[in-house]
């Protein structure tokens, strides 16, 4: 057997392939075979090449659970632990710092500024978990938890209903094939109660976020207005490095957020699961002020894992058909999608509203785009920020190359006669559920539900 090649991602590719035959065992309730998993996996000769503290830690993220100092327990005992975690906690981004020694880095003089940046980050409670860590490290040493070992037993069991919520980039993410209708099917196939797409939460957003734009316009005509929709990194750069433009920031939740509220709403036993491309989502879920809307966070790569590992066949399911949201709520997964959705809003309830955008894409774009922003440099009244070049669908777990993702969430777009969240029925129901009798009271300061449910403080502090 050849040498491990340190200028590859070897953890990460491990990584995968270690939760593929984790997925098989603990579904099947096979454990005693667990602990033979990295041998088998990896292989005798190239596992042997590994220390004991970097496998035991590289399973321990695999499964969900935070890095450790501590070997006693066996990976048996490590996976019934993971399978009993009843909530995620910080940090969602781990350092297998045991790894660092087998990185050709580590022969250099210079000092590994990706490690160090990342420590910084966690220490100071910076780290959006944008991804961009993990994407520098040599080897994968930088990794984030997978959050499915928690689900297994309530989606086993079925003691309480499981909701997954999908992303609006998911369109087309599974296959060509692939449908909506048929990756609801399968996700009910694995135990989950049904599948609901956050794009109708976006729907929901888009018409606060519109009926707030009017409002901050009208009191200040000469002003901007940045949108906290979508984007956790965003919304943490703007809270961390630009405080002085938090008062022209929308206090609206992102719309996996206001989906999971919601659904709690209408049920307090159902547990919530995002499935999107995103790993700042992780973060996102666990932040004091958010925490509670959502249970998981699983990525489209883990999602793909798992149906592969069980053999689940996404063409051959049945297409349980359901049109959930309008254009407004679907464009939210491309770069300028949501300046376009609030946009077109707007004008239906003020045709004469002035209304000029501007979208930054990628962490360094936004960064650049604030400092602009803040020296008079942009003229413009919504400003869109988004952490992934192409937004949503260039997130760090899309399965699909941007380009391709964002012409099917372009198409997905097109099939929907229902260009606004005025035109969307299922708005209308879903908020006659929550008890809120018109879409009309997304705009109205004095609905304390709707600001209950969708609302956040933005603060100076992520």
């Amino acid at each position: 057997m050849e040498s491990i090649n340190l200028n590859t991602k070897i953890l990460d590719d491990y990584k995968m392939k270690l939760f593929n035959e984790l997925i098989r065992l603990v579904w099947e309730d096979n454990l005693e075979e667990i602990d033979n998993i990295p041998q088998k996996i990896i292989g005798e000769d190239v596992y042997e090449k590994f220390d004991k503290e970097t496998i035991t830690n590289l399973m321990r993220v695999t499964m969900g659970l935070d890095v450790s100092e501590e070997y006693d327990l066996t990976l048996k005992e490590l996976a019934y632990e993971a399978m009993n975690i009843n909530e995620v906690t910080q940090p969602i981004i781990s350092i297998i710092s045991q790894a660092c020694k087998y990185c050709d880095r580590t022969n250099k003089e210079e000092e590994c500024f990706v490690k160090e940046k990342h420590i910084n980050c966690n220490v100071n409670n910076t780290c959006s978990s944008c991804g961009d860590c993990v994407s520098k490290c040599n080897i994968g040493a930088i990794s984030d938890k997978i959050q499915f070992m928690p689900m297994v037993n309530l989606l086993k069991d079925k003691d309480c209903p499981v909701y997954a919520i999908v992303a609006p980039a998911f369109v087309g993410q599974f296959g060509d094939e692939v449908t909506p209708g048929k990756l609801r099917s399968a996700l009910k196939f694995l135990g989950f109660e049904d599948m609901l797409e956050v794009a109708l939460a976006a729907d929901l957003l888009t018409a606060k976020e519109a009926y707030e734009y009017c409002e901050h316009m009208k009191e200040n005509p000469e002003g901007y207005f940045i949108t906290s929709c979508c984007c956790p990194v965003w919304v943490g750069m703007i809270e961390n490095n630009f405080k002085h433009v938090l008062p022209n920031v929308s206090p609206s939740v992102s719309p996996m957020i206001a989906c999971g509220r919601s659904i709690k709403l209408l049920n307090p036993d159902a547990k919530v699961v995002f499935i999107g491309p995103c790993m700042a989502k992780k973060k996102e879920a666990v932040i004091d002020e958010l925490k509670g809307a959502i249970d998981f966070v699983l990525t489209f790569k883990e999602v793909e894992e798992i149906f592969n590992a069980l053999n689940v066949n996404l063409v051959d399911q049945e297409d349980e058909k359901r049109v959930e949201s309008s254009f407004a709520g679907r464009v939210y997964a491309k770069s300028g999608g949501v300046s376009e959705a609030i946009k077109t809003s707007a004008k239906r309830i003020n045709e004469d509203i002035k209304f000029t955008s501007h979208s930054f894409q990628g962490v360094k774009e936004c960064k650049e785009g604030l400092e602009k922003l803040s020296n008079n440099e942009i003229s413009a009244t919504f400003i869109e920020g988004m952490g992934c070049v192409g937004g949503c669908v260039g997130g760090p777990k899309r399965i699909l190359p941007v380009e391709k993702g964002t012409k099917y969430v372009e198409d997905y777009c097109k099939e929907t006669q229902m260009q606004t969240p005025f035109e969307n029925l299922n708005v209308i129901q879903f908020l006659t559920m929550m008890g809120i009798k018109r879409i009309e009271s997304l705009g109205e300061k004095e609905e304390e539900q709707v600001l209950k449910i969708f609302s956040r403080n933005i603060t100076d502090n992520n």
